[in-house]
């Protein structure tokens, strides 16, 4: 009588090892139809998906999906290939999905005519992670990438010590240009500009963080239709904050930022500036503006501060403003912006 009880134990033991085991292959199942039925639809929109043999493993305490030797190419330009790929889940919540991007990687994106628009080679990978919805539909991205290598459209390379980088996208789409369809939180350690570059200051850029909002609805591609119907129909990125640290420059501020019609930036943020006198000084060591001109830059910028540090240098507060070409910081225009080639 005393093994009835543990026999009961068994069986229920074995029909919940069971159930789950049965669970555990219909999720594989499932991923590996969605991975296929994704890449249809890649393919079926003019994109060159190439990969090794797809792998579902990790039974019984994780659900992986792996595979080698990626490459897509998008007929919008978009480009990326890595050794490997592997995203991971636990089955009893397959909503949260580790990604591991191991090996060296390359992405960008390419012109109309097959010029490279821009290039980021990752030697050491990458890692992220993916957060969907009860749909399947993805809800939050993150990635955080080591040191990589920027290549800009000019050919010239930057580096990048690190990039953290946090995507968030609402549950229902916009329904005009009032409303977000993308939060984006992005943090940029160790960004060193090409050597070719007359940079303003020396050294590294210490760190860039941005939060920020784009309205309206995002478009499907990346070409120029796609990003001009998105802009003329009241698209904008909204900075709900913007923080750089590089030498004695500090900047904090909040703004909004579009395109024109020719589909070059513009816009505004409100910005905190400190270091401005050994900004302005280097600025004119570089060559970027004249000796005199720096020098009036520093007698008016520091008629327009109201605070100091503990230094006691000024801390000024001004408009940062992007207009037809040229950069301003309050009526006192600094420097031209780089013309976007979307073509």
């Amino acid at each position: 009588m005393r093994a009835k009880p543990f026999v009961s134990l068994i069986v229920l033991f074995g029909i919940a090892a069971a159930g789950y085991t049965a669970w555990w292959f219909y999720l594989a199942g499932r991923v590996r139809d969605g991975i296929t039925d994704w890449i249809a639809q890649q393919r079926a929109e003019a994109a060159l998906i190439e990969y090794g043999d797809l792998e579902i493993s990790g039974f019984p305490l994780s659900l992986t999906a792996s595979a080698a030797d990626v490459s897509i190419q998008r007929a919008d330009g978009l480009r990326w290939r890595g050794p490997a790929v592997i995203a991971s889940a636990r089955p009893w919540y397959p909503l949260d999905i580790g990604v591991n991007l191991p090996g060296s990687h390359q992405a960008g994106l390419v012109q109309a005519g097959g010029e490279p628009a821009l290039g980021i080679d990752a030697p050491a990978g990458a890692k992220g992670n993916v957060r969907l919805d009860l749909s399947g539909a993805i809800r939050r991205m993150t990635v955080d990438l080591g040191r990589s290598t920027v290549t800009l459209p000019d050919g010239q390379q930057a580096s990048l010590g690190r990039a953290e980088v946090t995507a968030a996208l609402p549950e229902t789409p916009p329904a005009d240009h009032t409303a977000t369809a993308l939060s984006i939180d992005a943090r940029l350690s160790g960004v060193r500009p090409p050597p070719s570059v007359k940079a303003p200051l020396k050294g590294d850029i210490e760190t860039v963080a941005v939060t920020a909002r784009i309205k309206g609805a995002l478009p499907d591609r990346l070409g120029r239709p796609a990003i001009a119907a998105w802009s003329e129909s009241g698209g904008t990125i909204d900075i709900d904050s913007l923080t750089l640290n590089w030498g004695p420059l500090r900047i904090a501020g909040q703004g909004t930022l579009a395109f024109d019609r020719d589909l070059q930036p513009i816009g505004a943020i409100s910005a905190a500036v400190e270091g401005v006198n050994p900004t302005m000084d280097s600025l004119a060591t570089a060559g970027i503006v004249r000796p005199g001109d720096a020098a009036m830059a520093k007698m008016a910028l520091t008629l327009l501060s109201r605070r100091t540090t503990a230094d006691n240098q000024p801390i000024v507060e001004a408009s940062l403003t992007a207009q037809d070409g040229w950069l301003y910081f309050g009526p006192i225009r600094l420097l031209r912006i780089p013309r976007v080639a979307w073509e």
